[in-house]
C-alpha cells in the first residue's frame, strides 16, 4: 500500500512539473534565404488568454504583424496559428514548430 501511494504521489509531482501540453507555441518558417515566424503570445504564461499571433518577417525588414487575437477563446490563437502555418507550408515554406526546446518538421495537415 505504501508503495502505491508513493508510486501516485511521484506521478501527480511529474504531472505538475511539466506543462499540460506540448503544444507549439512558435514556429520558424524558411524558403530559400529568407525565413519568417509564427508565435503565440500571451499576457500570463499560466493562461493562454489573452492571446495574440504574431508574424514576423524576420530576414525582410518588416515590422511585426499582429495576424490574430483573442480575450476569451483559449483555443482561437491555437487554431489560427496552425492553420496560418499549414497555409505558409502550401505555399512552398518548411515550417519548425518549437515546442520546449525540441523541433520537428510540419506537414500540411499536421
Amino acid at each position: 500500500m505504501k508503495k502505491q501511494f508513493l508510486f501516485i504521489h511521484a506521478a501527480a509531482v511529474a504531472l505538475f512539473a511539466f506543462p499540460f501540453s506540448s503544444q507549439a507555441e512558435s514556429w520558424t518558417c524558411s524558403m530559400g534565404n529568407s525565413v519568417r515566424e509564427i508565435h503565440i503570445q500571451t499576457d500570463t504564461p499560466s493562461s493562454p488568454v489573452p492571446c495574440s499571433v504574431v508574424y514576423k518577417k524576420v530576414t525582410e525588414g518588416a515590422e511585426d504583424q499582429t495576424l490574430w487575437t483573442a480575450e476569451n477563446d483559449a483555443g482561437y490563437c491555437e487554431e489560427k496559428a496552425k492553420a496560418f502555418v499549414e497555409k505558409q507550408v502550401s505555399w512552398g515554406w518548411t515550417c519548425e514548430e518549437a515546442t520546449g526546446g525540441e523541433s520537428a518538421m510540419t506537414k500540411p495537415g499536421y
